[in-house]
């Protein structure tokens, strides 16, 4: 090769002399795979493919379709000749920026230590956008209780976040997508989180028609977790799902419900073309996607039989290509829907066995849940050793959720297994009644019903309840009691009681039902004074069952009836919802002759 020369300054070296490509091709070959090493992490997917590495559908490799495997082409290595008045010079410090910032993304990335990336960004504060957001993710990955504070009062996380907000206007719909996800990865909202956010909405209304179905996903639930719910972002999201429900993957339709369900949002028709969708494609359903789906459907309440028998029907048949982990969370779900038979119970507990050692905290108590939602007493000895796991847990790990205290309490008493274990079951209330309580009316709900079992059953443990927390699951029980009061099933069955008439031990009853009546500590949806028959509906979105709660009104005198959901929506007509009522009252009273 030859050097020309301009003055005294030198240019790039040019081709003197042709090079034969049989002695190119190994250098251009570790060019190559040099260069894709380092760039590897900035490939980006085009609009509309997904990302199926990791997925695949729960029969198997054989019947997977629709998943494209994301690929990008390697760089061409071109070999780089100088031409009069070109600026080759400036062409590589390009190229150089570009190599830095792939290598400060990868840096970034394989940190662990938060206060790391915290001075590596204070280092670089020039980096380009792509880099910021590997250091959010990054810190969102590796902050916990301990360091939570401590980074996110940090001028540097400050620094990081006005950063990113100030170049939103000029990031695609991708990156918005990946800084949207980025932030939600925070336990908790701060301030400066909060601002990120909103920012971001602001940004995103503006891209209509830009987002593909994961990204669209991945903004609203992002948007949802930082408490972002003005109605133009709500409307936005909204409008677009609406446009994209025909490429909607299942993973894409539970992330849509689960952000409108945080948002406090019921928009029937969303959720109709949502539910229609996952249910055509339930052969494309990964084990977790039904996990996710059983999972959201419980929190929103949603009846929806069809699309939740094919996906029981796909779960059960499939068992082992779930962990324990997913295992357990299905079951605390189907049991909330008021879906779980005790034959599923068995089912569960045999896939479970053999690694039912490895469960830890939440998992058990949701398994616990799980049985005593379906009155799985055969299973007694499974609660029993479940309940023994909890307690060795709770020693090894102290620091236990709210809700997993909360579920093991509610559990033990439903199952009727405190005298077996009072120390452990007052140890658990005692962690509980140490903490605040929480705005979510689930937990105060089945802890309205513990505490009620306590001051009717077990006075003798000598537990007493704070005030603070009395007031408060009082207040949860009474405003659900309130709200379904005026449902649209509770109208239905005031209506069929108002005609309905028969015969029990050759006399003929008619009842006169009263709604929303005090039997003891307990409001129930209806009561007959005069034959002291109370009725309670076993509806999906409340989140105990009414045995523990029937079983003391029994102690107290009265004659409760349950009645299922499922099989009160089972009875199309009129007519069978007569025969329903008539039998199950009819059974009621001959029983208790």
């Amino acid at each position: 090769a030859a050097v020309r020369k301009s003055g005294s300054d030198f240019l790039f070296p040019v081709i003197a002399q042709p090079i034969p490509a049989s002695a190119m091709a190994p250098a251009m070959a570790a060019g190559v795979m040099r260069r894709a090493a380092v760039a590897g992490s900035l490939r980006r997917p085009a609009v509309g493919t997904a990302n199926a590495s990791k997925r695949s559908c729960l029969w198997g490799s054989d019947a997977r379709r629709g998943l494209t495997i994301l690929a990008a082409s390697p760089p061409i290595w071109r070999p780089a000749v100088a031409r009069p008045g070109s600026l080759v010079g400036g062409q590589l410090l390009l190229r150089r920026n570009y190599l830095e910032s792939a290598d400060y993304a990868i840096s970034v990335k394989s940190m662990e230590d938060p206060l790391r990336v915290l001075q590596f960004m204070a280092e670089h504060p020039d980096s380009d956008t792509r880099t910021h957001e590997a250091a959010l993710r990054a810190l969102g990955r590796l902050t916990n209780l301990q360091n939570y504070q401590q980074v996110v009062e940090d001028g540097r996380f400050h620094a990081i976040l006005g950063s990113l907000a100030s170049r939103l206007d000029d990031c695609d719909a991708r990156m918005l997508s990946m800084v949207a996800d980025a932030t939600a990865r925070f336990r908790t909202s701060t301030p400066e989180l909060g601002e990120l956010a909103q920012r971001l909405a602001e940004v995103v209304v503006r891209r209509e028609d830009a987002f593909n179905p994961r990204n669209l996903a991945n903004v609203a639930i992002a948007l949802a977790i930082r408490g972002v719910r003005d109605v133009a972002t709500v409307e936005f999201i909204k409008a677009e799902a609406l446009k994209l429900i025909d490429d909607l993957e299942p993973s894409h339709c539970v992330v849509l419900l689960e952000a409108f369900r945080r948002w406090g949002i019921f928009d029937r028709q969303l959720v109709d073309l949502v539910v229609e969708r996952m249910s055509d494609e339930v052969d494309r359903f990964t084990a977790r996607d039904v996990v996710d789906a059983f999972a959201v459907i419980s929190r929103l309440g949603l009846a929806r039989g069809f699309l939740l028998r094919r996906l029981c029907t796909l779960s059960f048949e499939n068992l082992r290509q779930f962990t324990p982990r997913e295992l357990t969370k299905m079951a605390y779900s189907l049991a909330k829907l008021r879906f779980l038979a005790q034959g599923n119970i068995d089912d569960l507990a045999d896939a479970l066995a053999p690694e039912l050692h490895r469960l830890m905290g939440s998992q058990i108590t949701e398994l616990l849940y799980a049985l005593a939602m379906a009155d799985g007493r055969h299973q007694i000895e499974l609660a029993r050793s479940l309940v023994g796991q909890y307690v060795a847990d709770k020693k090894a790990r102290p620091i236990q959720s709210l809700r997993s205290l909360i579920d093991f309490a509610w559990a033990v008493l439903a199952l009727d297994l405190v005298d077996e274990f009072p120390e452990e079951f007052k140890s658990a209330l005692a962690d509980i009644f140490e903490r605040t309580p929480p705005q979510n009316r689930g937990p105060l709900m089945k802890l309205f019903d513990a505490i009620c079992a306590i001051e009717l059953q077990h006075q003798s443990l000598g537990i007493t309840v704070p005030p603070v927390w009395r007031a408060a699951c009082d207040d949860a029980d009474r405003f659900e009691m309130d709200r379904l009061e005026s449902s649209r099933l509770h109208n239905e069955l005031v209506m069929r009681f108002d005609h309905l008439r028969g015969t029990a031990n050759g006399t003929r009853w008619q009842l006169r039902m009263q709604r929303g009546m005090q039997c003891g500590p307990y409001r129930v949806d209806m009561l007959d004074e005069d034959s002291k028959i109370c009725i309670d509906i076993e509806t999906v979105s409340w989140p105990t069952s009414r045995k523990l709660k029937h079983r003391l009104l029994t102690e107290l005198g009265y004659r409760p009836l349950r009645l299922e959901y499922w099989d009160w929506r089972r009875a199309r007509t009129e007519e069978d919802q007569n025969i329903y009522l008539q039998r199950e009252v009819t059974n009621l009273l001959e029983a208790q002759r």
